[in-house]
């Protein structure tokens, strides 16, 4: 699998505080100044007990994003329409966790204080946005921009990042294609599960 960069990780770990009338970009601003609080008051916490911060990874970020729309993307059209109802469901479920592991990985280096959002501009769909920003580096600045979608339900939920031009999802499709394509995509399920 392509070896994801740890500021990727690091921008991707946030949550949206989901407020009726806030644009996109408000949500993440909001977003990383709660992470970021979050995690210097309970630092120890979330660096030596591994329970609590997968608990506090599934509670606090992964409810924020699309995770079907996310596996949809990384599985492929080809892929997701193929797939029975069953192996769709464990796709998303085996996902979900590689995403839980992701952030599990990067939330104690989190720095929301680096992070710099340009103002929103509305595209021509009202339930897609995209998101400009820039996480500063010691290096320079890292241009990373987030896709969200609003739901049904009227809240923006996040289903990509592009970092400095390569989509996170992207990535994974690439692996996950070429998986599938040698092994079949129950391997690639049971792969991600174990």
């Amino acid at each position: 699998m392509l070896k994801i960069n740890k500021y990727i990780l690091i921008i991707f770990f946030f949550t949206l505080p989901l407020f009726a009338g806030e644009m996109p970009d408000d949500f993440l601003k909001s977003s990383v100044n709660e992470i970021s609080q979050f995690i210097s008051e309970n630092k120890d916490m979330l660096e030596n007990d591994e329970r609590y911060l997968k608990a506090k990874v599934n509670e606090l970020i992964i409810p924020k994003f699309n995770m079907t729309l996310m596996a949809k993307i990384v599985l492929g059209k080809k892929n997701w329409i193929s797939a029975s109802n069953n192996q769709r469901n464990d796709f998303v479920g085996a996902f979900r966790d590689l995403m839980v592991r992701t952030y599990m990985k990067s939330i104690t280096v989190f720095d929301g204080d680096k992070i710099e959002f340009a103002p929103y501009t509305p595209g021509k769909r009202h339930d897609i946005a995209k998101v400009k920003s820039h996480y500063v580096t010691s290096d320079g600045n890292i241009a990373v921009d987030y896709r969200l979608k609003l739901d049904s339900d009227g809240k923006w939920r996040v289903y990509d990042v592009v970092f400095d031009g390569v989509s996170l999802l992207k990535n994974y499709r690439v692996d996950f294609r070429e998986h599938i394509q040698k092994d079949g995509l129950d391997s690639l399920i049971n792969s991600l599960k174990n």
